[in-house]
């Protein structure tokens, strides 16, 4: 179940490592019925989930040369209202700070600014087209079918889901997300 948590932001030293790792975590109460759902989805594809063109690899990877690999993740239960928002990346120790900062800058950018209607016209296609390319393949179309077992329900919830994202709005995306991503809440382990 969903629990809310005093967020922290801690360092835990680790010397003899020659490399770092960079991990946030923010617990939502959200679960994949919910109407903010599909636009967490693709608003975290287009942050750091889906490609490697997205607002954390473009800054911290490819322009400022930060880490070896960053990302985020968001999730949504399908029996509770339990998920989170989580973001990583790999660094050398002398990076954190300004990595930190990075990771910071294009959340804070995100909830100010939001997204732009191209960035979400390229993330529709990309994520429509990889889970049909998914469904291709057996061994995910029988854990989408098993999965869909044990939450009983059937392919109807991925075909209105893919309509719902296909549908989504620049408005219904920057609103969701500024709803549930709050820099205030994440906490910061590196």
């Amino acid at each position: 179940p969903y629990i809310e948590i005093k967020p922290v932001d801690e360092n835990i030293n680790t010397p003899d490592k020659a490399n770092a790792m960079f991990f946030a975590s923010l617990p939502l109460q959200i679960n994949d019925s919910h109407p903010d759902y599909p636009a967490m989805v693709i608003g975290n594809f287009m942050l750091g989930g889906g490609f490697l063109n997205s607002r954390l690899a473009t800054r911290i990877r490819q322009k400022e040369g930060l880490s070896y690999g960053v990302g985020s993740q968001f999730s949504a239960d399908a029996l509770d209202k339990s998920g989170g928002f989580t973001a990583y990346a790999i660094y050398a120790p002398e990076n954190r700070d300004k990595l930190e900062k990075a990771f910071k800058e294009e959340i804070e950018k995100v909830i100010k600014d939001g997204f732009t209607k191209q960035e979400l016209a390229d993330a529709k296609s990309g994520y429509l087209q990889s889970r049909t390319v998914n469904r291709a393949q057996d061994q995910m179309l029988v854990g989408a079918l098993n999965s869909n077992l044990f939450i009983n329900r059937d392919m109807s919830y991925t075909e209105d889901f893919e309509k719902k994202v296909q549908n989504l709005k620049v408005s219904d995306l920057n609103q969701a997300f500024r709803k549930h991503i709050s820099l205030d809440k994440i906490s910061i382990i590196k």
